[in-house]
């Protein structure tokens, strides 16, 4: 099973390119306590809302719902 912010990064590399998707994704996670093992559903959302609050400059507010969903599918 893929860890949380490598999940992340890899549906946000198409659209931010590998690297900054990476240190986005390890960085969030860090700032929300996201790491090995469980993470309540509180927090996903909180991150899950990060995500795609961040993303609407990039990719415009439909697809950033979207591409924040992508990230946490099959967790909830």
């Amino acid at each position: 099973m893929m860890d949380v912010p490598a999940r992340i990064a890899q549906v946000l590399t198409p659209h931010l390119g590998a690297n900054t998707a990476d240190s986005v994704a390890r960085h969030l996670c860090a700032k929300h306590g996201v790491g090995e093992g469980p993470v309540d559903a509180s927090t996903m959302t909180a991150l899950q809302e990060t995500i795609r609050r961040g993303l609407v400059a990039f990719v415009g507010a439909q697809q950033a719902e979207e591409l924040a969903r992508l990230c946490f599918r099959g967790d909830r």
